[in-house]
């Protein structure tokens, strides 16, 4: 195996376990805030790749840095950033908000804190900013040194078979996600004509509407139709991502997902 490859698969290897270690950040911290279990996460398996990357990009580009000032502040900045411009690509690419701070809040004994306060259109916040910095902090000084001599110590043909099936396992995961959840937006666009059609049919008949509730009951039924028709990556990424909303048909995304909650309680 070249010295190249080699690298590459380390870097992979370590991007793959920063994601899973972000991963388990983002549940406990999700959990805690619901208060209940939330298995958190756009893809299916263990790993919020977002994190891994962000691990990555402290390694490449800060690991020179020795003031643990100069690196803190650097690092929130640039995993932020990261941050920020993930929440924006996948807004483009899926029409879909994954998440919104200015609804970030715990309940800690009894009392509401507002933790995403001070945050820049909902996308990033003060508090992820100080976390992401203390992360990295963690990450460079102490974590990666240790990682770096645990995967040194794995022989090569064993790691360079650990690295190909985590690659393909994560390649098939994100293709099966990425075309599962692809169609949402589409089913709300269908959902919304439905609606509007039931609203046109009652339109001319005032009385009608007010003497009965078939229009409402029409309508239930359509939101009750559509969500049977959500395939399970739909409802796996709606249960994971509480703050998700359509960015084209807001209202009706919220009552689908009260629906679905409704269901899962």
């Amino acid at each position: 195996m070249s010295d190249t490859a080699l690298t590459v698969e380390k870097y992979f290897f370590w991007l793959i376990i920063y994601s899973m270690i972000g991963w388990c950040y983002e549940c406990l911290l999700e959990s805690y805030r619901q208060k209940k279990i939330i298995n958190r996460g756009f893809l299916n398996g263990p790993y919020c790749p977002i994190y891994g990357f962000g691990s990555l990009l402290d390694i490449l580009v800060l690991g020179w840095i020795e003031n643990p000032v100069i690196l803190f502040l650097v690092s929130a900045f640039l995993t932020t950033l990261l941050e920020y411009l993930t929440s924006l690509i996948m807004e483009k690419i899926f029409h879909v908000r994954w998440w919104d701070y200015n609804e970030f809040k715990f309940v800690l004994k009894g009392k509401v804190i507002d933790v995403g306060k001070f945050n820049i259109n909902g996308r990033v916040c003060l508090v992820g900013f100080i976390a992401f910095g203390t992360l990295s902090i963690i990450l460079v000084e102490f974590l990666h040194p240790i990682m770096v001599m645990l995967t040194d110590k794995m022989t090569y043909p064993l790691f360079h078979y650990v690295c190909a099936g985590l690659f393909l396992l994560v390649l098939i995961d994100t293709l099966v996600t990425v075309l599962a959840f692809s169609s949402f937006n589409d089913k709300l666009k269908a959902l919304s004509a439905n609606i509007n059609q039931i609203k046109n049919d009652f339109k001319d008949n005032i009385d009608l509407r007010m003497q009965n509730s078939s229009v409402y009951e029409k309508i239930n039924s359509a939101y009750d139709k559509f969500v049977k028709n959500l395939n399970s990556q739909q409802i796996r990424l709606i249960k994971s991502f509480s703050q998700l909303r359509s960015i084209d048909y807001a209202k009706l995304s919220e009552e689908v997902k009260k629906i679905i909650f409704r269901k899962k309680e």
